[in-house]
């Protein structure tokens, strides 16, 4: 009894430190030491050692991704830092924008935030990158701004989970399931067909609204101030531009088709060879700042690793819980297909935690085998986990929420609504197709 209430205020103070501002580190670390009281479970060895035989403790678990993503986040942080400073993502976002013409605007950013995720570039880095650029795109068209954190979560989430991505929320199902980043490339095909077009026709509709109610004045008083970016002038050829990226996705694929090296050692090299990439042709301009980008790229990856780190740790004591195991044992009694199990268990974790990283470890950690044993495809489980873990992680308590509304210089009252409605019900629709697709035995 006292093990459930434990964990009930443990979620529910977890939640509360979130949206107060208490980084994740702390608040995480306070979560698992009131979960590891109230279950009556050895404080020292739950938050330094093992709790059991085989059964880690917060720290334990922490190290254990901090040993397996210290050099990929690095990487990570470098590659993002040289996009934004050598200017690369603002030629292909004017590109687009020139091509698709400023009509089809949100598009353009969506496709932007789509790419930069899914070369695996984490979004405390992609919305500091993009987010100037976003901001002049929807002032020089005269649109609402209160859309900016929408586009930057939905075009995110179009890319978190896709195949291939280098995105943490498709790799971490790797380390349970023994699978690849590219497993049912057709069921993350049709999951982001159907939340690409929700996205483009709710942010049009949106907008169209927006401009009918609000006067021209009003709509432009919303910004905060300018961001100035790059001129033509200043910036790199198109060619130069994408080459990094094309390399780097290259990399991935070629080496997971024709290696049999792990997730992590293809992901660490792919980002290793757009580094370089771009230090060797942009050397002209990054030259006298050098050190700095690559010191402060590598802070920004690390800071997110430990991030991750206490949130993998804080998992391991939710693991550990004995009111947690009765929550898995309801999880296993559901008379539903193994692929429907995974689906509505992994969003239960994600509204809980507010993360898809904790959302798809926890499962993962817990059912996974389980469920490989009954005889479902570790591919269908892989994509199935994945799209589930970022579809309720957009809660207000949610990291992804909280930062990217703070960085857009919006707020939760006037922006949720769009993350809600054009974000987190399409996910929802298109995680319950894939999902019926896999149950059908069409997982391609």
């Amino acid at each position: 009894m006292l093990a459930g209430i434990g964990l009930f205020v443990a979620i529910v103070l977890f939640i509360f430190m979130v949206v107060k501002g208490v980084d994740m580190v702390t608040s995480a670390v306070i979560t698992a030491v009131v979960i590891i009281l109230t279950s009556g479970l050895s404080l020292p060895n739950g938050l330094f050692d093992y709790f059991s035989e085989g059964v880690a403790g917060f720290s334990v678990g922490a190290a254990g991704f901090v040993q397996g993503w210290l050099i990929i986040l690095a990487l990570g942080g470098i590659f993002g830092e040289l996009v934004g400073a050598t200017g690369l993502a603002v030629k292909i976002a004017k590109t687009l924008n020139n091509l698709l013409g400023p009509k089809n605007v949100g598009l353009t950013i969506m496709i932007c935030v789509f790419l930069i995720t899914l070369l695996g570039i984490n979004g405390y880095i992609m919305v500091f990158v993009l987010y100037p650029i976003a901001d002049n795109m929807l002032r020089e068209n005269g649109m609402d701004r209160r859309l900016l954190p929408f586009l930057m979560i939905c075009g995110g989430a179009n890319a978190n989970s896709f195949a291939y991505s280098m995105d943490v929320c498709n790799v971490i199902p790797t380390t349970f399931l023994g699978t690849g980043t590219g497993v049912a490339p057709g069921l993350s095909v049709v999951f982001s067909a159907i939340t690409c077009v929700w996205y483009v026709i709710y942010f049009n509709r949106a907008q169209k609204k927006s401009m009918a109610n609000n006067t021209a004045e009003a709509l432009a008083a919303m910004y905060k101030g300018e961001h100035k970016i790059q001129d033509d002038s200043e910036l790199p050829n198109l060619l130069l531009s994408v080459l990094p990226f094309i390399l780097v996705l290259a990399c991935v694929v070629g080496m997971t088709k024709l290696t049999e090296f792990s997730s992590t050692v293809i992901l660490a090299a792919s980002l290793f060879v757009g580094v370089a990439t771009i230090i060797i042709t942009m050397f002209g301009r990054i030259k006298g700042d050098l050190k700095g980008l690559l010191k402060k790229g590598s802070n920004s990856g690390l800071s997110t690793m430990l991030t991750v780190a206490a949130v993998v740790g804080l998992s391991k004591v939710l693991a550990a819980s004995p009111a947690f195991a009765q929550v898995q044992q309801v999880v296993l009694g559901i008379s539903l297909p193994v692929y429907f199990k995974t689906w509505i268990g992994t969003l239960i974790c994600g509204a809980l935690t507010g993360s898809a990283i904790t959302a798809e470890t926890l499962f993962l950690d817990s059912f996974g085998q389980a469920f490989i044993q009954q005889g479902a495809s570790a591919a269908a489980l892989h994509r199935i986990c994945a799209e589930a873990g970022i579809t309720l992680n957009k809660l207000p308590n949610a990291s992804p929420v909280v930062m990217e509304t703070t960085v857009c210089e919006c707020t939760i009252a006037e922006s949720y609504m769009h993350i809600v409605f054009g974000s987190t019900i399409p996910c929802l629709i298109a995680g319950f197709v894939i999902t019926l697709m896999a149950t059908m035995g069409i997982i391609i």
